[in-house]
């Protein structure tokens, strides 16, 4: 896995979690968080442009939300927020040089990919315990079944997690804190928690606070 890319997402993140911080009417939803993550991902320098794919003459992105993977028994129940992958990995079209099929999904792809769940928490209670059990852990029990389908059929570290969450307030309940110093990071996730600010009631956590670039017009 290439460290210097998972090193410019988590920046891409953490300069988010800025620009939401002064701006807090930037992000009012889930969809807009993933929304911003995409555009910001497919700008990067590393992440832009299209690619050569495995199929002649057929180019491709990198950047894509809600693709499917294939859990340990080999069904598509998996599906992460985002996830980049290697355009030269990836086959869209039926029938290869091997005459091989595609799955139900319609493509399929391998080597390296970093995937992206994201969680928004807009309500002023916060990371309540009924969130964190419902909502939070049952995201982190995807991320962890897409985990144990790398290691039954491998390779394990060919896959990285980022988990996002970012709260629309600071309120935060004890289970959701120790999670977070549980889980914090490992050579295959890192969990990501970000505070807007918005609503007083628990520590923040959000990077220190750099000055915004001035949205435009438009966006408002």
């Amino acid at each position: 896995m290439d460290g210097q890319l998972l090193s410019a997402i988590e920046g891409q993140i953490d300069q988010l979690a800025r620009d939401y911080a002064a701006v807090p009417g930037l992000i009012l939803t889930e969809d807009d968080l993933k929304c911003l993550l995409h555009s910001r991902l497919s700008g990067m320098s590393d992440l832009s442009g299209d690619f050569e794919t495995r199929d002649p003459g057929i180019r491709a992105t990198r950047v894509h939300s809600e693709v499917s993977w294939f859990d340990a028994q080999g069904k598509l129940t998996i599906k992460p927020d985002l996830t980049v992958l290697d355009p030269a990995n990836l086959r869209i079209l039926e029938g290869d040089s091997r005459g091989a099929r595609l799955p139900s999904k319609c493509f399929e792809f391998s080597g390296d990919a970093v995937v992206l769940e994201l969680k928004f928490i807009r309500h002023k209670a916060g990371v309540t315990e009924h969130l964190f059990r419902t909502q939070i852990l049952r995201d982190w029990e995807k991320v962890q079944r897409l985990f144990a389908r790398l290691d039954s059929q491998g390779p394990p570290d060919s896959m990285f997690c980022f988990f996002v969450i970012f709260n629309k307030g600071t309120a935060t309940c004890r289970e959701f804190e120790q999670f977070l110093s549980a889980n914090a990071s490992s050579f295959r996730h890192k969990v990501m928690y970000r505070s807007g600010g918005v609503f007083p009631g628990g520590p923040a956590a959000a990077p220190a606070p750099s000055r915004p670039n001035r949205l435009p017009a438009s966006s408002r």
